[in-house]
């Protein structure tokens, strides 16, 4: 009984990590424009460019966007070497928890947060692939947080 349990939940698992590693269905459009190669390379950085900044102007459509109960995201931009996202900390008391345990210790939270969920940040498989970097500024009530993250820094 205790195999079988095992099993489903490494195929699970298994299965998942493949779901999440699948290119996006806008890097098989880049391909197939030779913007980019089969290995996801950037071969045209000019055309991405303008792609990539078509996507950003119609997804700025749907924001304000609440991630969580914690957290609005503002505005959302995508460049051929970076992506910028800026967001307001909602949390009602926030301020208390930066005063408990300071503010250098929520920087380190934040940030490992950030790591933690890099599959979200870096969706497309040419974000993974060529150097790609995250640069997010979080504001709320008191604090304005700014932090920058390269892909390598990730385990995709």
């Amino acid at each position: 009984m205790h195999l079988k349990t095992i099993v489903l939940v490494c195929s699970t698992v298994l299965c998942s990590l493949t779901a999440n590693a699948q290119p996006t269905e806008l890097d098989h459009y880049l391909v197939e424009q030779h913007i980019l190669d089969a290995q996801y390379k950037i071969q045209n950085p000019q055309a991405l460019a303008e792609i990539l900044d078509v996507l950003s102007d119609e997804d700025s459509r749907t924001f304000p966007y609440q991630v969580d109960q914690n957290t609005v995201l503002e505005q959302v931009q995508l460049y051929t070497d970076h992506i910028e996202v800026r967001g307001l900390i909602i949390t009602p008391d926030f301020e208390q928890f930066v005063a408990d345990i300071g503010n250098h210790q929520v920087k380190h939270l934040l940030q490992k947060a950030m790591v933690n969920n890099c599959h979200h940040f870096f969706e497309h498989e040419f974000q993974k692939v060529n150097p790609y970097q995250l640069h997010m500024t979080l504001s709320s009530e008191k604090e304005v947080y700014t932090f920058e993250m390269k892909n390598s820094e990730c385990k995709f």
